[in-house]
């Protein structure tokens, strides 16, 4: 286990390998004043006066919920208010599907939260509407040499124009194979022979049968429904892997409904029909259903998100020892892996907030090392921070961690980062909608695809 740890350290250590992003000469669009006062005050020796001001914050966790990410948010919104007793942070759930796109909607109406986050797919059109104060505005250009490469990875800088920075990545992790370690071993199952979707469906079959309490299990599942949009199953992860990624260099879909899509999509159809591995429900299932549905014993295996690993555990009706996380096999020959995408909840400072100062000081303490260290070690969260992986090393060398080292592994072989450069808006939505498309509204596979594409461009290209 400790040299799979060493090697967590050394994946991850890629995506901090790079040079930073460029800071740029001119003033930072949308500015809140000289970046640079606060710190030039503590160097004359100055004592920095206590924030105030109320802020409001949008994120899909509950700071009154029993699981990890939710109880260190409260915790650290408490030491914040402690520190700065003019400050108050209200925390407003929302619904996470949505939430990208009220914020994007709500700042084109002159309406905004203060803090909030917007995940992957929106990120490059969040940037595009100006809704995202700089970074560079509010803490970056104050901060050390050191502590700007303490932060540099991939995610961080999806969140750059090629001058300035708008987000802070939290919460990240990659889509891969949640599966039961409980069921793998009474079947003779290994998940390290699973190394190509053909070895996939050999073992679902086996996995998929009638328990002794007359629960039908099945062997691999995965939503489709459009309410919840996430990159899950098969045709992502093919488009990803093929030649040129699903993107062209402008943003345009890389050849959706060409050869590689088709057999994508046809395949995720087969589970179904030919091989009846998956169940016809998920055509209409949410990826939230099929995580509830894996919780109560129904699936041996669904297509997931590392981050969900904790909260999963900690709601299963087996042992929670016995969840397992790997990564997609492989689709094409020569690969380890399909290609998964890396992602987190972009977290940034509304640009039109009237409180900037409070809410970038809230959010650069929520990546502060103390703070980085808190999400890792009580909530289970890939660290932001370079120097948190070596601080942590001894936590994440343990075997309930061990979904963080496949993970790093993801990151190390076979995750994409999107970029911020152009927008992706509902790509996942798109890439579901073709297999209800085919499966259930008459399409064939080929027409689907280009349905598919067409619904992206005309959302985020066309426009």
């Amino acid at each position: 286990m400790a040299k799979k740890c060493i090697a967590f350290l050394l994946a991850l250590a890629m995506l901090l390998s790079f040079a930073a992003c460029a800071s740029g000469e001119e003033e930072a669009p949308q500015g809140s004043g000289s970046p640079g006062e606060s710190s030039e005050a503590e160097n004359n020796g100055e004592s920095k006066e206590s924030l105030s001001g109320s802020v409001t914050m949008w994120t899909f966790l509950d700071v009154n919920a029993d699981n990890g990410r939710s109880k260190v948010l409260k915790k650290l919104i408490e030491q914040f208010e402690k520190e700065n007793s003019g400050a108050a942070i209200t925390v407003e759930t929302q619904e996470w599907t949505t939430m990208s796109a009220k914020i994007i909607a709500g700042h084109a109406a002159g309406s905004c939260p203060d803090i909030f986050m917007i995940n992957m797919a929106n990120l490059g059109e969040a940037i595009a509407s100006g809704c995202m104060e700089p970074l560079e505005n509010l803490f970056y250009d104050d901060w050390t040499d050191e502590q700007k490469a303490d932060i540099d990875n991939e995610l961080f800088r999806a969140g750059c124009d090629g001058t300035y920075h708008y987000e802070i990545p939290l919460f990240s992790g990659t889509f891969g194979i949640m599966y039961r370690k409980d069921l793998f071993e009474e079947f003779g199952i290994k998940a390290e022979d699973i190394k190509t979707w053909e070895d996939l469906v050999k073992a679902a079959q086996t996995l998929t049968y009638v328990n002794d309490a007359g629960l039908q299990v099945w062997g691999y599942g995965v939503g489709y429904a459009t309410d919840v949009t996430d990159p899950h199953g098969v045709l992502p992860t093919v488009l990803f892997s093929q030649e040129g990624g699903i993107f062209n260099e402008d943003g345009t879909p890389n050849d959706w409904s060409g050869e590689q899509g088709q057999a994508g999509l046809q395949f995720q159809i087969d589970l179904i029909d030919k091989y009846k591995v998956t169940p016809e429900a998920c055509v209409a299932k949410t990826s939230e259903e099929i995580y509830n549905d894996f919780e109560a014993g129904q699936y041996a295996m669904i297509s997931g998100g590392s981050v969900r690993v904790p909260t999963v555990k900690g709601l299963t009706a087996f042992d929670p020892d016995d969840v397992g996380f790997m990564a997609y096999p492989a689709w094409n020959e020569g690969e380890e892996h399909s290609i998964a995408n890396a992602y987190s909840w972009n977290t940034a400072v509304w640009s039109g907030s009237q409180v900037k100062e409070t809410a970038g000081a809230f959010l650069e303490y929520l990546v502060s090392p103390e703070a980085d260290k808190l999400w890792c070690t009580e909530a289970q969260q890939i660290p932001v921070l370079n120097s948190t992986l070596e601080s942590c090393a001894e936590f994440i060398d343990t075997p309930d961690n061990e979904f963080m080292i496949t993970t790093s592994d993801i990151y190390a072989n076979s995750a994409l980062v999107f970029s911020g450069s152009y927008p992706i808006t509902g790509f996942a939505l798109d890439l579901q909608n073709a297999m209800i498309y085919a499966y259930s509204d008459g399409y064939t596979v080929p027409e689907a695809l280009e349905q598919a594409a067409k619904d992206f461009t005309d959302r985020n290209v066309s426009r």
